[in-house]
């Protein structure tokens, strides 16, 4: 029997048996299915809380050859638009301003694979993937679903919760679903799965390889350089075009949208039994797959989001 839990999420529906909030609805949902996919898209996949924000702008950045100053003049929702997601509060609907926006596209998207528009599998754009260790994706995504009305300010404990992503009960599902779902298509030749842990290591590297990867291994060392000091915690937390302070359903006060940005946060959070049980869960669902997580770094870099 499944277990049940006290908190709603706004407008929550179950779509294909993913526990999805009202800000993406079955009908956009449905249309994501048939979106027109162009070559030179670059969809950018993450589960929620994983450094998706830090990702958008470093791709777009990449994608439009280190354009600090279009970066500077619209927020990056609007610049990277978030395809299955639609606020008319906001004024924001992912699918349509992913449709008629120019190209080079950069898409964000939390859907697990089989959600994704049907034409990724014949068309040669390129999907990113970044993965995070799931301890502190969970510590990250408590935070969030108590600041954001989107999520309905949950008013749990950090136990409750804990329980809650175990179950996949938190909006687009399961973590441990969506992992294997792309960690399939990593050998995929327009794909590449990437690690936060990685990116906080050694973020220079990362973003020489991800230039080659999107065909943009033309892009000047100082301009790489400059987008990885643009991409810093410090500054992408100061800037108003990366930080959301002005996105009504977020309370900052509580916990802004970037947080920490660590490696090894989820230490402060979890009980040793919670560890224990959270490794045994990985290990009878995802244990097979042998996949790199790392849960702390040799010595902790400065924060990026």
């Amino acid at each position: 029997m499944a277990q049940s839990f006290p908190h709603k999420l706004p407008g929550e529906h179950v779509y294909d048996g993913v526990l999805f909030f009202g800000y993406s609805p079955p009908e956009v949902l449905d249309r994501v299915k048939t979106f027109p996919v162009r070559e030179d898209d670059v969809f950018i996949v993450t589960y929620p809380k994983a450094g998706t924000t830090w990702l958008q702008e470093l791709l777009w950045l990449l994608m439009h050859d280190g354009d600090f100053k279009g970066a500077s003049e619209t927020p990056l929702y609007l610049r990277s638009p978030f395809i299955e997601f639609k606020d008319d509060i906001l004024g924001e609907d992912g699918f349509e301003l992913a449709r008629a926006m120019d190209s080079p596209r950069v898409i964000k998207s939390h859907l697990q694979h089989r959600f994704m528009p049907d034409e990724l599998e014949h068309k040669d754009c390129k999907v990113v993937v970044l993965f995070r260790n799931p301890k502190d994706v969970l510590t990250s995504y408590f935070h969030f679903y108590r600041c954001s009305s989107s999520f309905g300010q949950f008013r749990g404990s950090w136990a409750e919760f804990f329980d809650m992503f175990l179950a996949g009960h938190v909006d687009h599902g399961s973590w441990f679903d969506f992992t294997e779902s792309w960690w399939s298509q990593r050998d995929r030749e327009n794909v590449k799965i990437c690690f936060y842990e990685d990116f906080q290591e050694d973020l220079t590297s990362e973003l020489s390889r991800l230039a080659e990867f999107l065909g943009k291994g033309h892009l000047a060392a100082n301009v790489l350089s400059r987008i990885a000091d643009h991409c810093s915690f410090s500054s992408m937390k100061k800037n108003p075009m990366t930080n959301h302070l002005d996105v009504y359903s977020i309370n900052s006060d509580i916990s802004p949208l970037l947080r920490k940005g660590q490696v090894g946060d989820w230490r402060r959070h979890f009980t040793v039994e919670q560890s224990e049980v959270f490794d045994m869960k990985l290990a009878s669902k995802l244990g097979h797959l042998a996949i790199p997580f790392r849960y702390e770094l040799p010595q902790q870099p400065s924060a990026q989001p």
